[in-house]
């Protein structure tokens, strides 16, 4: 381990600081574009339509201020009680989701709610910060962890990153969705997706542990140790293929150590290369159409005729569905880089894949991007994170399960990052709050990580991620449909209707029933 080891801890440390610089710089920029964007919209219309906006009236604004008041408090303001108790639940809750590579915001945001008492708005944020500060923590131990069986990393970067365009992508129909949709329909939808995805799960750990079983008996008959239990410095050696050099080209031997080599590479450049402007791009278009791009900007009041309540109209679709396009090129571009990278292993004469690994041939990456789509759809649509859904899919395409939570856990980095950020600079969160969610979600995020290293260290066993996977999905669905019902009934006895379409996101002025 030595100064190689020293020294690819230390590249990765500073890439992790590019990638987090990048997004601050990013939205940063954009902040400073949309304080003065009434230099592009240039006349005293758009600066009533501003005004009109931002401000409406009084006592909607002092409104909107205090539900989030609880996500910008001091940690003095706090009661002591609530946030001890709060804290030991999100460091245990915390450390299961993130060994289970997923955030665990469907955890999360009954406990902000309803135990440290900040309200559901508020609480949102806090979750986003505290699944930021677990992924982080993630980061730091598998980023520069190796494959079980491999000479490569634990991430599989191919299976994280084709996934993050389409899964994004379809976050933007999920969210249409959920604005309109009645939040009973949400709660049940929700009810009957993570109760599917938490049996599946669980029913694909059954299956996996009793082949670990008949595994563990033929190694015993035979007295040959397993091959998942290895791990550390045979990692490496385990990596390298079985064949025997006689009776081959030195040019075939020379085809497959490039191959080797390529696969090793611990922070790939084309996935960080491809994730970084992506995940920049999402962030300048949500704080854009949050200030320029909205339903109350100047093209939307003079294509109303000036009137300053209304419709939404065409700009503001226009911009709205703008990421599918963007995120589609990402998508192809990505596609093609994973396919060449296949076609070379492919190609290579005496390259052998090993058991779970994915092959990315045409056949799979027609039906794969399906499986990220629907995921990125019934994220945004059911408001949680998409470890839940990318999770189990994962696990079905068989994948290692280790490298499957990781890629699950790479994934949410980013998600979670950018997410942050629109936040803070919208003035919804504190830095106060940040820090402290940020701190204790990073400290889950190593426990868990390392907890489970441990366990399949001792055991060998990697039926036990997937039983932890099925388990936290199986414990959010109950939070989440129960603090769901508990907001239906509190909506019903103000005498909201809880059996509508909510279209007011889509007008100017116009409140909902």
């Amino acid at each position: 381990r030595g100064p190689r080891a020293l020294g690819s801890r230390r590249g990765g440390m500073i890439f992790l600081g590019v990638v987090v610089a990048s997004l601050a710089l990013g939205a940063s920029a954009v902040e400073e574009v949309s304080s003065s964007a009434a230099v592009f919209r240039g006349d005293e219309d758009a600066a009533a339509a501003s005004e009109f906006f931002y401000a409406r009236e009084e006592e909607p604004r002092r409104r909107l201020e205090s539900v989030y008041a609880g996500a910008k408090q001091e940690i003095r303001d706090i009661d002591p009680i609530r946030l001890g108790v709060t804290t030991a639940l999100i460091m245990c809750l915390g450390s299961l989701a993130a060994g289970a590579g997923i955030g665990g915001g469907g955890l999360f945001v009954p406990i902000y709610w309803l135990i440290l008492g900040v309200g559901p708005k508020a609480a949102v944020p806090l979750s986003g910060a505290t699944i930021l500060g677990g992924a982080i923590g993630n980061f730091v131990t598998i980023g520069w962890s190796k494959h079980p069986k491999a000479n490569r990393p634990l991430i599989d970067y191919e299976a994280a990153v084709f996934t993050q365009p389409g899964e994004l992508m379809g976050v933007v129909f999920g969210v249409l969705l959920n604005i309109i949709l009645p939040k009973i329909a949400i709660v049940a939808l929700l009810a009957t997706v993570l109760s599917y995805n938490s049996l599946r799960t669980i029913r694909k750990a059954i299956r996996t542990r009793a082949k670990e079983t008949a595994q563990f008996a033929e190694q015993a008959k035979k007295a040959e140790p397993l091959v998942s239990e290895a791990r550390g410095s045979d990692a490496n050696e385990m990596g390298k293929l079985a064949v025997e050099e006689d009776g081959h080209q030195p040019d075939q031997r020379a085809e497959l150590e490039a191959v080797l080599a390529d696969d090793a590479v611990q922070f790939p450049r084309w996935a960080y290369g491809t994730l970084i402007p992506m995940t920049s791009f999402l962030v300048v278009y949500k704080l854009l159409s949050r200030t320029v791009f909205n339903q109350c900007a100047t093209w939307e009041l003079n294509q109303r005729g000036g009137d300053p309540k209304g419709w939404a109209q065409g700009v503001f679709w226009l911009w709205y569905w703008t990421p599918v396009p963007v995120l589609a090129v990402f998508w192809l571009v990505i596609a093609k880089i994973i396919k060449a990278r296949s076609d070379r292993r492919r190609n290579c004469a005496l390259y052998v894949p090993l058991e779970n690994d994915l092959v990315w041939d045409e056949a799979f990456m027609a039906k794969f991007p399906a499986f990220a789509l629907g995921a990125g759809c019934a994220a945004g649509l059911l408001g949680i994170g998409g470890g839940m859904i990318l999770g189990p899919i994962f696990m079905a395409v068989d994948m290692e399960p280790r490298c499957a939570t990781s890629a699950s856990a790479f994934s949410i980095l980013w998600t979670a990052g950018s997410g942050t950020i629109l936040w803070v600079f919208g003035g919804n969160l504190g830095w106060q709050m940040l820090v402290w969610m940020m701190c204790w979600g990073f400290v889950s995020g190593q426990i868990g990580q390392r907890m489970v290293d441990k366990i399949l260290k001792a055991t060998g066993r990697p039926s036990y991620v997937i039983f932890l996977l099925g388990s936290i999905i199986a414990t959010a669905c109950i939070a989440m449909v129960t603090s769901g019902i508990a907001t239906i009934s509190i909506e019903a006895d103000k005498g909201r209707p809880i059996f509508y379409l909510e279209l007011s996101e889509f007008k100017c002025g116009v409140d909902g029933p």
